[in-house]
């Protein structure tokens, strides 16, 4: 009788959070709200929205012992600001302490315009938490999984090593911020890049915000104003 009792108490909380999915077998659909940078951060570091966009996963999570199937909605939007690199030149052909653009100038006089050479990326997934239970893996990743999950929008990286963490204020509270080294292609060259990761849960969601750039710009106050410019408003 108590393990019915139980049961049905169960049954009744999960009815009552809306996701009667989860009971019938049905795909149960968890949508997140955006997360966005204010006008105030973007003036002040010079970016600005690129794109937004809604992405939906499936997929097959274990509930009380059932597998059942659910759909994640994300909120991805990325912020963008151009930059200038130099004509390509090995960064070992570069004299002491002299920088990869200031190199490029000093031999060719040249330097390219590239658009969306700064990127940062602000995801917001749906914690999907259900009786205690959380059923988006995102939650849990790994930074490094967040990286592979985020190249799209980033751009492909490789040689990724930690390199640096800090923390930074977003959304109200003290945020880990990692900070990683790495290479990618710009413009047809191999470039060294520095890679800022957060993730954390706010109100419901799962707020993931990635940033990456040349390692000759410094970018570090512009990233920690970004992210101290994030708004959002949970489920």
């Amino acid at each position: 009788m108590r393990r019915i009792v139980l049961t049905a108490v169960v049954v009744l909380m999960v009815v009552s959070s809306g996701c009667v999915g989860l009971i019938t077998g049905d795909t149960v659909e968890f949508e997140a709200n955006e997360s966005s940078v204010n006008e105030s951060a973007l003036d002040s570091t010079d970016y600005e929205l690129n794109n937004s966009t809604e992405r939906s996963i499936t997929r097959d999570v274990s509930f009380f012992g059932q597998e059942r199937t659910i759909r994640i909605v994300n909120q991805v939007d990325r912020y963008t600001s151009n930059g200038s690199l130099g004509d390509a030149m090995d960064n070992e052909t570069l004299a002491n302490n002299e920088t990869f653009q200031d190199g490029m100038e000093n031999r060719t006089g040249n330097t390219t315009e590239v658009q969306d050479i700064k990127r940062f990326v602000v995801v917001s997934s749906p914690g999907a938490n259900v009786l205690g239970q959380t059923l988006n893996p995102a939650a849990s990743w790994s930074n490094e999984r967040i990286l592979k999950q985020v190249a799209g929008q980033t751009g492909q990286l490789n040689n990724v090593e930690q390199n640096d963490s800090r923390t930074t204020e977003s959304l109200g509270e003290e945020r880990d911020v990692t900070e990683f080294i790495a290479t990618t292609e710009i413009e047809g060259r191999e470039v060294d890049v520095r890679v800022h990761v957060a993730s954390f849960e706010h109100e419901g969601d799962v707020i993931i915000a990635v940033a990456v750039h040349p390692e000759e710009f410094d970018e570090e106050d512009n990233v920690d104003e970004l992210l101290g410019g994030l708004e959002h408003s949970g489920n």
